[in-house]
């Protein structure tokens, strides 16, 4: 067993069992806890190792797909009685060769899981790592079925218990999703994070297609063959196939519209491929454990498979980036929900409010409230952009100067109120954290700014906007962010969103998208810019938890600079807001404060009124 194996184990043996010890039998535990972030006397460690193996499965047409199985071990013998098992597939290799001649489990494969009795795996989809075969572009019907296939594949093997639990962050998130299609009963629970509803609007989000998903290529010394795999040979095979696989930016593009087929698949993918149209020929009874960051492009869509999946289900959405949980141990919660899903342990993970939500910034200590739902149909403030210029905040100190300062105010500009022209933006980036600008957006935007607040305010949801634009050109793209100022100095993006003029026809929407607007992106609903002539834009922003303190501010910044590319548009385009044409932008309001949770926490006395407190 390799050294790196043994410390990924004995790693989350400690931050999931406090004070247990990792080898042989647990130390007493007297008092039972299950909560968000403590666990203990359900579940004990009682394995020290694991015992690596890898083989070729063939998939339904015979293309032979790469699988690692990890068993549990203690003391030098491998656990010979069935366990659960705890699948993941992943595009970005299973495992790794280092330079020593160790092997290097995916980074984001919870192995230390076995330490608690569960057979873990771990594939590589078609087209790379040692699996053979071509990938015409991610997740197509070739991943469905190879997904069913391996799935099946665990159920029957005899040290499985045939009951399964599938995990994955991003794209190996959604391939838990495809696995939890797999027409069998071995599935029992998915955790997974960061994965797809709609692949039109994870991937092309307002009809701007995405440069495409990690194409990289690991050197062929790195890739692990499956055991027995004499001088690599068929590793070598499998990665010339590879060579014939479709770029994914070069895919997201060749279908510009949702309706378009796509030129590598053959099908309408944006639709096939998505997980909405499938969600009535789900197992009702798999349970779904979501989790996702409000700093991650990728986040909302967990709010949205939580909003839209008939199944049992929970969500955890915290101030995170692309599959990170800073100060959050889902590690804790991915064995509560298993042991209860797989093992079936009374551990209470399904009786608790089934909603846990970090409101960043609200008193510390009481970041995290347990909802008894997602506050979709929460109280919203309208607030119009106005071109006047906002009083000077003296405590107002950091981040750039915004290129254009305007206001926001609760009544519509007047008649005379002049259009901002954003053209010539200023050479300066913004502050990314894994392709989404979290600050520096103001200084190349026309930004609107609300009087400094003198309650505090919870805004948790997605809010919206309309936003009135005119363009010389056919075609102009829109990025608007709603961001907060704090108090003492220092400014935020809380919220995002893109759309593209063209694109800016509405419809009904399909699924459930959390109170915002759903544009059709259909080919025929394509409505091309008039020189001159003002059009509406209907914004549906991010999911986001943000508390705002009294002497904050909000707001909200316009631009045609996309963060990726980081150039401004060919075209300028004027925001509008007057009598005629008001753009403006819609908060939620709530006041989640009664749900806040944390060990020990004390509420003595009465809450001081927020703006999203009764009443108000």
């Amino acid at each position: 067993m390799s050294r790196a194996l043994r410390a990924a184990a004995a790693a989350l043996c400690l931050s999931l069992c406090a004070g247990a010890a990792a080898a042989d039998a647990p130390r007493p535990q007297t008092a039972r806890i299950s909560e968000p972030g403590r666990y203990q006397g359900y579940s004990a460690p009682l394995y020290d190792d694991v015992q690596r193996t890898s083989v070729h499965v063939p998939a339904a047409d015979g293309t032979r797909l790469a699988i690692d199985v990890y068993r549990p071990m203690r003391k030098g013998r491998v656990e010979t009685n069935p366990l659960p098992v705890v699948f993941q597939f992943t595009p970005y290799n299973r495992a790794l060769r280092m330079p020593d001649g160790s092997v290097q489990p995916y980074a984001k494969f919870p192995i230390g899981l076995a330490a608690y009795g569960y057979v873990l795996a771990i594939a590589d989809v078609r087209g790379k790592g040692a699996s053979f075969g071509t990938r015409s572009g991610p997740a197509d019907d070739h991943e469905l079925g190879d997904a069913a296939t391996l799935i099946g594949w665990l159920g029957r093997q005899p040290w499985s218990t045939g009951k399964i639990g599938v995990n994955g962050c991003s794209y190996n998130g959604s391939t838990a999703t495809q696995a939890a299609r797999a027409p069998s009963d071995f599935v029992k629970a998915v955790f997974v994070g960061s994965s797809m509803l709609d692949q039109y609007d994870s991937f092309a989000p307002g009809g701007i297609a995405s440069k495409g998903l990690l194409d990289d290529v690991v050197p062929a010394e790195q890739v692990m063959a499956v055991d027995g795999d004499q001088g690599d040979s068929l590793k070598m095979q499998a990665l010339a196939e590879h060579r014939r696989n479709t770029n994914t930016g070069n895919f997201f593009a060749a279908s510009p519209f949702r309706d378009d087929p796509n030129p590598y698949t053959g099908t309408n993918w944006w639709v096939r491929a998505s997980l909405y149209p499938h969600l009535g020929s789900l197992r009702k009874d798999i349970g779904f454990y979501f989790h996702g960051g409000y700093f991650d492009g990728y986040g909302t869509p967990s709010v949205l498979q939580y909003l839209n999946l008939p199944n049992p289900k929970k969500l955890a959405f915290g101030g995170w980036s692309h599959c990170e949980s800073p100060g959050f141990s889902l590690d804790i919660e991915r064995l509560r929900f298993f042991d209860y899903w797989l093992k079936g342990i009374e551990n209470g993970v399904m009786r608790e409010p089934p909603v846990l939500v970090q409101v960043k910034r609200a008193e510390e200590g009481a970041e995290w409230r347990a909802l008894d739902r997602w506050p979709s149909d929460a109280r919203r403030s309208r607030y119009y952009l106005s071109p006047e210029t906002p009083p000077v905040n003296p405590a107002m100190r950091g981040g750039p100067t915004p290129w254009h300062d305007g206001s926001l105010a609760q009544r519509a500009p007047g008649a005379d109120a002049k259009g901002v022209q954003l053209a010539g933006l200023p050479d300066v980036a913004p502050i990314i954290a894994y392709g989404y600008a979290v600050a520096g957006v103001e200084a190349y935007s026309a930004s609107y700014t609300l009087p400094a607040q003198i309650l505090g305010r919870e805004i948790v949801g997605r809010p919206s906007a309309r936003l009135w634009i005119a363009s010389p050109a056919p075609d102009a793209d829109v990025y608007v962010y709603l961001e907060a100022i704090h108090r003492r100095g220092g400014a935020e993006v809380i919220a995002s969103s893109a759309l593209r003029a063209s694109h800016r026809k509405t419809g009904a929407a399909p699924y459930d998208t959390g109170g915002v607007p759903w544009h059709t992106h259909l080919r025929a609903d394509a409505q091309p810019l008039q020189p001159g002539i003002p059009v509406a834009l209907d914004i549906a922003f991010s999911a986001t938890a943000y508390a705002l303190q009294p002497g904050d501010r909000l707001r909200v910044s316009v631009t045609s600079r996309s963060p990726r590319s980081g150039k401004g548009s060919e075209t300028p385009i004027t925001v509008i807001s007057d009598n005629a044409h008001p753009s403006w932008i819609e908060v939620p309001d709530v006041d989640t404060r009664e749900r806040a949770i944390a060990p020990g926490l004390g509420r003595p006395g009465k809450l001081p009124k927020l703006i999203g407190s009764a009443g108000l």
